[in-house]
């Protein structure tokens, strides 16, 4: 298990939802355009946006979950944290797509993300328990706590706590770890065991939660709530080597009893189901519930400002407020920490609500170019042991290296490489540059042999132009194909002589040891075999030649009106008997 740090990335989903019947009725048109296939959305005419993932208005529940939030839970049984929170303006759906908000009758393709992800947890747990039972392993060991906070006019409340006095301040305090982690003090954590129980408490807390009405959102959620999971898993430490000699990895012997390696892996999934901003004018609000609009507006402020400072490639080395909001200070780990992380962009798709959904996109985009730094959780234990057993590893590589002569220790002490490695390091080099030489020179052979073939050919035909028997299209590819066998058998003959010279050699230094030869012996050269197929071919080739000038000669005669001239004759003839004596 690896517990190294690796870069990722926070991911964005745009999620738009659909024309409210109001909206409608008011004749609001409608000024976002998906663009089919792509992950992009226009505002307006020319406001293009590009995010990880883009969910029209007619985006079903579980296409959203499939999408930002299955891998996370995945990612939580091998100890990553992660965060899914939902951002955007008062009324673009986030509660709904989060799944905080409690409805008794609601369907079950309606629900949200966290009772998704509910049932997935659980029903990992009991598939990782079959698994273990299955194959004859020890049953991993589970614990599972949840927290449910909100955060109402810059204050921490705990929604579990269903006696707690709203009169009264809250003692809640948010702290910050060696290893830069975020916690609570004061706050109530269940421990539940089944799916039933962990949706049990998400009712008690969202029955608890702050709402209020305004004239954009009947059900408006008046604060900021952070649905928290805790994901504590003692398990059978996985092998990372399968070979044999390493079978014992995972053993820690004691004379004749074998016991296992565990490892503790925690995680931690944050689901924010953040307020919505609102403008005061749209809104309508006053008093009580202006305040908390004010409230809601100063902590997505602060939170436009960190991502702002994480995006922000300039930025990115200066200062992150964090401590400017409490928000920000809960959600520290969540953006730019030990967390994957995705966003989800909620937005109207209505254009009376243009500036808003403008003012979310630019948000979102900027988020993607946060850099989280995820790493596994394992407890302090367990990161021995890993770190034990790779320096283990890396010792016995040493030990197999000075068994096998690759190290040595020198006199002085020090440690260095054998003369032997170094020669054989060498030499593999070198046998790799002139393979490379020998295939480039076969290359450069083949080049001129061609071209060797190709001049002989139009040698021959301009022979045959100037002689007057001929020098056509069949005579020229039937002479090329002579020749360039005539070259294929030469070079067969190059290579004969070079293994009869090495026989040769073989069996001289045969004779002299008197091994296995008692007296000399005659040797037959194998030469003779080549030299006789080329003549053959040779001899061939001339037959053919005779063949086809006659057959020629007929042509001509044949084709002729009128008799060739007694002058003309004795050149032919003289070009005919000055061509037999070429041949």
């Amino acid at each position: 298990m690896t517990t190294g740090q690796d870069e990722s990335s926070v991911r964005v989903a745009l999620r738009i939802r659909p024309q409210l019947a109001r909206e409608k009725i008011e004749g609001c048109h409608i000024c976002t355009y998906v663009m089919p296939g792509e992950p992009q959305v226009i505002l307006g005419k020319d406001k293009a946006f590009t995010f990880d993932y883009v969910l029209d208005m007619d985006s079903q529940q579980d296409t959203i979950y499939t999408n930002c939030t299955e891998k996370l839970i995945e990612g939580c049984f091998e100890g990553y944290n992660a965060t899914v929170f939902a951002y955007g303006q008062t009324g673009s759906g986030k509660t709904y797509t989060m799944g905080t908000g409690f409805d008794v009758n609601i369907a079950e393709e309606e629900l949200g993300i966290i009772p998704r992800a509910v049932h997935h947890l659980f029903k990992g747990i009991d598939e990782r328990r079959q698994a273990a039972q299955e194959q004859g392993r020890p049953v991993p060991e589970f614990k599972i706590n949840a927290q449910f906070l909100e955060l109402y006019n810059e204050e921490v409340l705990d929604l579990f706590d269903s006696a707690r006095d709203m009169k009264q301040k809250p003692h809640i305090k948010i702290h910050e770890d060696a290893s830069g982690g975020i916690y609570t003090v004061g706050v109530t954590t269940r421990t539940v065991s089944s799916e039933a129980e962990m949706m049990q408490c998400l009712k008690l807390g969202a029955l608890s939660r702050t709402t209020a009405s305004t004239q954009m959102n009947v059900q408006s959620s008046r604060s900021h709530a952070i649905f928290t999971i805790h994901l504590c898993q003692v398990r059978v430490c996985a092998s990372d080597n399968q070979e044999s000699e390493n079978e014992t990895d995972n053993k820690v012997s004691n004379g004749n009893s074998e016991m296992d390696e565990y490892e503790t892996l925690t995680a931690k999934f944050h689901f924010v189901d953040l307020a919505g901003s609102e403008r005061l004018k749209r809104t309508g609000a006053t008093g009580d519930r202006a305040k908390e609009g004010i409230s809601i507006n100063c902590g997505l402020l602060a939170l436009g400002n960190v991502i702002s400072a994480l995006g922000d490639r300039s930025k990115r080395a200066s200062h992150v407020p964090y401590r400017d909001s409490k928000l920000t200070r809960l959600l520290q780990d969540s953006l730019g920490g030990n967390s994957q992380t995705v966003m989800i962009a909620c937005i109207s798709p209505s254009d009376r609500d243009f500036m808003e959904t403008l003012n979310t996109l630019k948000y979102a985009n900027r988020a993607r170019n946060i850099k989280n730094k995820v790493m596994v959780n394992q407890d302090k234990a367990s990161q021995q042991i890993s770190a034990l057993r790779t320096e283990i590893a890396r010792l016995q590589m040493e030990l197999m290296e000075y068994k096998t002569g690759k190290r040595m220790m020198g006199e002085d002490g020090v440690e260095s490489f054998s003369d032997m490695f170094h020669e054989n390091a060498m030499l593999q080099t070198e046998n790799s540059n002139l393979r490379v030489r020998v295939k480039a020179m076969q290359e450069t052979i083949d080049a001129q042999r061609a071209r060797l073939t190709q001049l002989l050919s139009d040698q021959a035909n301009q022979a045959l132009a100037r002689a007057g028997e001929g020098g056509t299209e069949e005579i020229g590819n039937m002479i090329q194909g002579y020749i360039k066998e005539i070259e294929d058998l030469r070079a067969k003959l190059l290579e004969s002589e070079a293994v009869n010279e090495n026989l040769r050699k073989n069996l001289s230094r045969a004779s002299n040891r008197q091994s296995f030869y008692g007296g000399p012996g005659s040797f037959s050269s194998p030469l003779l075999a080549p030299e006789k197929e080329t003549s053959d071919v040779i001899e061939l080739a001339k037959k053919d030649l005779e063949k086809l000038k006659k057959r020629e000669k007929k042509k001509k005669k044949s084709a002729s009106k009128e008799e060739v001239p007694d002058n003309d004759q004795e050149k032919v003839t003289e070009r005919t008997g000055d061509d037999a004596e070429m041949e």
